[in-house]
């Protein structure tokens, strides 16, 4: 049996006769949290009381909109509020390996990360973006947006040995209604390449992604002249789907071609036993 509970709030006035609600709900199995969600919209005036003051019986459970005046933000524009569509929290796990460890990016981070891709100057790449001394900012920024906006949960990747950040990676693409993400952005120092971490760092992101996130599609994409990374994905079992035409435009103005595959909730179980026995050889 499902309860919801849906709130609706006053968030601005567009116009006279109009105001901007945030209705908030959440579905849940006793005190379990399934499904929680803000949606922004507007309404007439006149029609408050019928929009939001009702209640529905789901599941044969009653439940009842309640209304909760929110004063305006004036540093927030209403078109934003209007438009803005918030997931569900995501996590923010630490996975842990024999090599390395996953932890969530911090701004703090700044100096290793950039210290990490400077073994090997990887942002020299011109088939991956990789931040390097005018980059690095922007690159920890973009990480912490997509994280505040529930799409992005950003990694740096840990040498366990010694504690060092070694590489970053990141779930991006989020999205916890369809259950679906992307697994990318994902690089390491030149001098940590082939040691094994990189199918490490695979394995613990896959696992976390189906057994705990509940996933049933984790999506990779890689440039289509970015041969080792193409390798790299269809030696983990990853299909091959297709090719997206000038998916993006790279940091040096190309036209990128990217090259989709993905990895779905029925194939993990025969995918996790191919990553176990790779990382035990």
């Amino acid at each position: 049996m499902f309860n919801l509970i849906i709130k609706s709030k006053i968030l601005n006035k567009l116009k006279p006769s109009t105001i901007i609600y945030k209705r908030n709900f959440s579905i849940g199995v006793g005190d379990k949290i399934l499904i929680k969600q803000d949606i922004n919209l507007s309404t007439n005036n006149g029609n408050i009381n019928n929009q939001f003051s009702t209640t529905n019986i789901i599941n044969n459970t009653a439940t009842t909109h309640k209304n909760e005046i929110l004063l305006p933000n004036e540093t927030q524009p209403a078109q934003q509020l209007l438009l803005h569509q918030q997931q569900p929290p995501l996590p923010s796990p630490t996975l842990i390996g024999k090599l390395v460890t996953l932890r969530k990016m911090k701004i703090e981070d700044r100096d290793e990360i950039l210290k990490a891709s400077t073994d090997g100057e990887l942002w020299n790449l011109k088939v991956t973006v990789v931040p390097g001394p005018t980059t690095v900012d922007k690159y920890i920024d973009t990480a912490m947006k997509g994280e505040l906006n529930g799409t992005v949960i950003p990694f740096v990747i840990v040498n366990n040995e010694n504690g060092k950040i070694i590489g970053s990676t990141r779930f991006w693409k989020v999205d916890m209604v369809n259950r679906k993400l992307e697994i990318g952005h994902t690089w390491l120092s030149k001098s940590m390449q082939r040691s094994g971490a990189n199918t490490e760092c695979k394995y613990l992101l896959l696992k976390f992604a189906f057994e705990e996130m509940n996933a049933i599609r984790v999506q990779f994409s890689t440039d289509e002249l970015n041969e080792a990374s193409q390798k790299a994905i269809m030696r983990i079992g990853a299909i091959k789907e297709g090719i997206v035409r000038h998916e993006r435009i790279m940091p040096d103005g190309r036209k990128r071609n990217t090259i989709r595959y993905s990895i779905i909730d029925s194939e993990w179980e025969q995918i996790k036993l191919k990553l176990i026995n790779m990382m035990n050889k």
